[in-house]
């Protein structure tokens, strides 16, 4: 059973090659047969984008890094961006993934930060500290390692911080975490910056990241290989994976991490995709019909061209998403944020969209034909030559959106705002209706006249 911990809650850890790094993984690739990166990503059930990434000096989530050097048969720690060196262990830049679910005010910024991780050759232990709390309330966890500092424990570094309360993964010398351990258990540490201590433990090595890697590769390995219907994969993590043409019907995603992963042409019909962290994915011609992605986060994702009819889509995060072409007739996108999304030639008919968010998005030749749009946000949107007829746009706002030569025959325009929207040969705009509308903002840059009579074009 896949960890059923909100995933998309975690902080993931990045690395970055250092250029010399990145030439000697090229090296490695051609002196171990792969005559492309591509297929040394196929090989490894690896996204071509998180290869990609790696010989570009993007950041990529640390297991993937890790990955990726040992089938390479390179030191991991030789590879990654190098700050500063000591004897005993390699102080690197780690940073928290920017993820914009991170609802709970923990800012990405402060979690940025220098993390001592360790050299295979060194002495140094892991341990996670329990704090009773809610981890939206750190301010900043540099505070936490000047406690340390404070109680004599110079080496303590932390290295990730997770809910449940709040977990503290802590590395340092054998003898500083032991010391610190016992402070706690016998009462002489019960709290660090008024977070009472639930909790002290040392941590082994495989306990932690390189077993928790292991599973996530062999479920990858086991999800590509068999075809099942209905798979639970509640909270799985799946990032960074390939999973072109899996066969996830009706599969239980909920939670799931599928940030940056590859699902083109993924059979997803019914998934339930429940809150599933699907930013960066690339799902162009996945089928997503009838799927629950509710509260999904699938900001930056590429959604071209999959069927997504009748797909649950409210309140998720599509946020410069690729979704030109999709199929998203009758979807539910209640109060969904698509602004700057890329929905060109989108079928939208019949969709819900009230409350959505759509501003700033591309809707060039959308079929939004009997779509519901009341209270919609569509400000700065091009909606040129979009088919609105009888869409519901009651108390939406229009303004600085372009309209010019959409078909907005039968649509419901009631309490709309239009400050700077431009309108030009629109089918259904009666001459009264234009008089107001350019009372109230509106922009016409057709000639005057009445095209409320005349025949939708086909």
């Amino acid at each position: 059973m896949p960890d059923s911990s909100p995933c998309r809650k975690k902080k993931k850890l990045t690395l970055i090659a250092s250029k010399q790094g990145v030439e000697t993984a090229e090296r490695a690739l051609i002196r171990l047969g792969f005559d492309s990166r591509s297929n040394f990503a196929k090989s490894k059930l690896l996204s071509r984008s998180t290869v990609a990434n790696f010989f570009n000096q993007v950041p990529i989530q640390l297991d993937s890094f890790k990955r990726i050097c040992d089938a390479l048969k390179l030191e991991w720690q030789e590879i990654a961006e190098i700050k500063e060196s000591t004897i005993n262990s390699v102080p690197i830049k780690i940073q928290v993934n920017a993820r914009h679910d991170l609802e709970e005010g923990v800012q990405q910024e402060m979690l940025g930060r220098q993390v001592t991780v360790i050299d295979k050759q060194s002495q140094e232990i892991k341990a996670v500290i329990t704090l009773q709390g809610d981890i939206s309330l750190i301010s900043d966890p540099q505070i936490f390692e000047a406690l340390f500092k404070k109680y004599g424990r110079d080496t303590i570094h932390i290295t990730d911080i997770r809910e449940g309360s709040i977990k503290l993964i802590i590395e340092g010398s054998q003898e500083d975490i032991e010391r610190l351990l016992i402070q706690i258990k016998s009462g002489e540490l019960t709290e660090l910056d008024g977070f009472p201590v639930e909790d002290a433990q040392i941590l082994s090595e495989s306990s932690e990241d390189g077993e928790s890697s292991e599973q996530k590769w062999r479920l990858v390995e086991e999800i590509v290989t068999n075809q099942i219907i209905g798979r639970d994969l509640r909270g799985a993590d799946l990032s960074d994976a390939d999973l072109r043409n899996a066969y996830l019907i009706g599969a239980n995603l909920s939670e799931a991490d599928l940030s940056d992963s590859d699902l083109r042409d993924a059979n997803l019909n019914s998934a339930n995709l429940n809150g599933a962290n699907l930013m960066g994915a690339n799902l162009s011609d996945a089928n997503l019909s009838g799927a629950n992605l509710m509260g999904a986060n699938l900001s930056d994702a590429n959604l071209s061209v999959p069927q997504l009819s009748d797909a649950n889509l409210s309140s998720a995060d599509l946020r410069d998403a690729n979704l030109s072409n999709a199929n998203l007739s009758g979807a539910d996108l209640r109060d969904a944020n698509l602004s700057n999304a890329n929905l060109r030639d989108a079928n939208l008919s019949g969709a819900n969209l009230s409350g959505a968010n759509l501003s700033g998005a591309y809707l060039s030749g959308a079929y939004l034909r009997g779509a519901k749009l009341s209270g919609a946000d569509i400000n700065s949107a091009n909606l040129l030559f979009a088919n609105l007829s009888g869409a519901d746009l009651s108390g939406a706002n229009l303004s600085g959106a372009n309209l010019s030569d959409a078909d907005l025959s039968g649509a419901n325009l009631s309490g709309i705002q239009v400050e700077k929207t431009r309108f030009s040969d629109n089918l259904g705009i009666t001459e009264e209706l234009k008089k107001d509308l350019i009372k109230r903002g509106a922009i016409f840059d057709d000639s005057p006249g009445d095209r409320s009579r005349i025949l939708t074009r086909v």
